[in-house]
């Protein structure tokens, strides 16, 4: 599977973000070759939420990523552009 530099620096961001081992990196990598599409979007979608703010923490009830985009129009309408190459 041929990804992007883009993508390999937002997979080793999240790689150091989650402090992920090696046994981590590869169930990781395994989930992205079974569903490329899906997951390459959801690694992308991922990372740039995280640089853009986005935690999970117990005083936010662990918000999931869906509904931290849902609650930042700004953000979704910039990775919308993104993802369409109209950036």
């Amino acid at each position: 599977m041929k990804v992007s530099q883009a993508f390999l620096r937002d997979f080793a961001y999240l790689a150091h973000l989650y402090k992920w081992d090696a046994a981590d990196i590869e169930d990781v990598k395994a989930q992205t070759r079974a569903s490329p599409d899906a997951m390459r979007s959801y690694w992308t979608a991922l990372a740039a939420a995280h640089r853009a703010g986005y935690v999970q923490t117990a005083e936010n009830g662990y918000e999931r990523l869906g509904m931290w985009v849902k609650d930042n129009p700004a953000f979704s309408d910039q990775y919308a552009r993104a993802r369409e190459g109209r950036l």
